[in-house]
């Protein structure tokens, strides 16, 4: 009954998968994402967005609360601390990004971890509850952005994570709330008036409210469903539907349940080494060869005052080019300021973004010198896309380097230790060690542990003594 249409068709799909479907790799990859995400949630917390968001916030209460990550003495309602939780993920642009292009993560576990301290305390949520939620979040975002062969390129009109985003943290929650078929198809409808943000106001603090208002608009979205409120039963198959968002909307059934082919088996994220938009890190790994060959060729320090010239090859990306920026958030968005950052330092790392280092005379100098062009066969897309950076030096020589995969991209990903440095490179002033090793060693038997609970502990900051009977795994 419930699948005659493309909506109902997702209900029964969110409705109907269960941890026995869970392939391998799909477990492999989505712990990965989680690790990522809590990491750069963590790091996130020591933002000046995050503090904004957290002290407005403050003027919620209600006898149900959630924990803040990062603070030992600080909780919300669950709708604010998937939130404000969302916000730190996605305030340093830090977290994974998909193809096609959104950040899935960053909208889906804030609101998972916020909703399953909602629970009563007889009922356990596990770790693999936990699993089965967050990747129905996921496979929801994936299979949305499928229905557009204009979402395979990088954005140009809206954010994807406050629309797919918003969707898959719905999905995700009535998976964990355990909405029936019918619920699904209202905690959908819901989500979907809720979507939708301006890529106008990337590059700014406003951004990282995207994903924090996917997270919580989902995990609203579900709430709202339970308590029975009721929308459009057919959002994804109407043009006035989802289809709102994209000019070639074509939705299509899912998969049969039986066998579900996980998007996630198929196609891994991309998992950042430095906080900045995702097309940057092509150039920064392209200027970071051309700098070795420079340094080797001059024998000392880079010879800026040889270089007349900076040519950057990459695709089109409007809101990526930005020839001067003046903040950290700007900087985060701007081909120009990665390439010469990488050319004078080598590499990019978090202080990359420091208001010092932004605004230090030899990145400006170079600033100057540096031109972007846009090959016709460098299409705007993650999967695709190709970054050229070449320096002519005085006397008119020009030293060059491609790269067309770098390391973090999905088909070049991050090793297990490398994943793990980034992790506690992240945390290590946020939370004590013995949190930090709590979490990770959490997370990398999630679909062992019986009561997740543990994980929201750690991101106190607690240690495991702190909770000697939870701390088993099945």
């Amino acid at each position: 009954m419930w699948a005659k249409t493309v909506t109902g068709n997702f209900a029964k799909v969110i409705h109907g998968l269960n941890a026995n479907q869970l392939t391998d790799e799909v477990i492999q990859r989505s712990k990965r994402m989680i690790l990522d995400t809590l990491g750069v949630g963590l790091l996130g917390t020591s933002t000046e967005v995050f503090h904004k968001v957290a002290q407005y916030s403050k003027i919620y209460s209600s006898d149900l609360s959630s924990t803040i990550w990062g603070h030992l003495d600080f909780r919300l309602p669950p709708l604010y601390a998937a939130f404000v939780n969302g916000v730190a993920v996605h305030s340093m642009d830090f977290d994974d990004t998909w193809h096609p292009a959104t950040h899935p993560s960053g909208a889906v576990l804030p609101a998972l971890i916020a909703l399953s301290e909602a629970f009563p305390q007889k009922k356990k949520i596990s770790g693999l509850d936990l699993l089965l939620a967050f990747n129905v979040g996921i496979e929801v975002q994936g299979r949305l952005l499928h229905f557009s062969r204009e979402a395979r390129n990088i954005p140009r009109r809206f954010h994807p994570p406050a629309v797919v985003g918003t969707m898959g943290s719905a999905a995700a929650c009535a998976k964990l709330l355990a909405l029936d078929q019918l619920e699904c198809k209202n905690a959908l409808a819901i989500a979907a008036s809720y979507a939708g943000a301006p890529l106008a106001n990337a590059a700014t603090q406003i951004k990282p409210l995207h994903i924090g208002n996917a997270a919580k608009n989902g995990l609203e979205a579900a709430c709202l469903a339970l308590q029975g409120l009721q929308g459009n039963k057919e959002i994804l198959d109407m043009e006035s539907g989802m289809g709102a968002f994209y000019t070639d909307y074509n939705p299509q059934t899912l998969p049969t349940l039986q066998s579900y082919p996980w998007l996630l088996d198929q196609q891994d994220v991309a998992i950042k080494r430095f906080p900045a938009h995702l097309a940057t890190h092509w150039v920064a790994d392209a200027a970071s060869s051309v700098r070795r060959k420079l340094v080797e060729s001059s024998e000392s320090s880079l010879p800026i005052d040889k270089i007349e010239k900076v040519i950057l090859k990459v695709p089109e990306v409007k809101y990526v080019n930005r020839p001067s920026p003046a903040s950290e958030h700007e900087a985060r968005h701007s081909f120009q300021f990665v390439a010469c950052s990488a050319l004078l330092d080598g590499s990019m790392s978090v202080q990359s973004f420091s208001s010092e280092n932004i605004h230090r005379p030899a990145l400006r100098e170079l600033l100057c010198k540096t031109q972007l062009e846009h090959p016709p066969d460098n299409t705007p897309s993650f999967d695709s896309l190709y970054c050229q950076v070449s320096v002519t030096l005085r006397g008119g020589s020009t030293i060059s380097d491609r790269c067309a995969t770098f390391y973090g991209h999905w088909r070049k990903p991050l090793e297990k230790e490398d994943l793990e440095k980034k992790f506690q490179s992240n945390v290590l002033n946020i939370l004590p060690t013995e949190a930090m090793e709590g979490i990770i060693e959490t997370v990398y038997n999630l679909e062992k542990v019986e009561d997740c609970s543990v994980l929201s502990t750690f991101l106190t900051g607690q240690s495991a003594r702190a909770l000697p009977e939870k701390l088993h795994f099945l």
